[in-house]
């Protein structure tokens, strides 16, 4: 998962706050490293329905997703 991506989150119960995400299409705007963030785990920021949801855990973005269109 690259910045770029364009990618979809799967059917399944998927709920990012208290918006459903199934099914719906994002664009990864960034890919933060652990060591850049200070915490354990790489995180991502994304473009959702015309809004920004930043610093979502990076495997779990990337376990809920499929890849639809990869950037280059």
């Amino acid at each position: 998962m690259k910045k770029g991506d364009l990618r979809r989150f799967r059917d399944s119960l998927i709920a990012l706050g208290a918006d459903h995400v199934e099914g719906c299409t994002f664009m990864v705007l960034r890919v933060n490293a652990a060591a850049a963030t200070g915490s354990p785990c790489p995180t991502v920021d994304i473009l959702l329905d015309s809004r920004v949801e930043t610093d979502l855990g990076y495997f779990w973005v990337e376990d809920s997703s499929e890849v639809i269109s990869e950037e280059g």
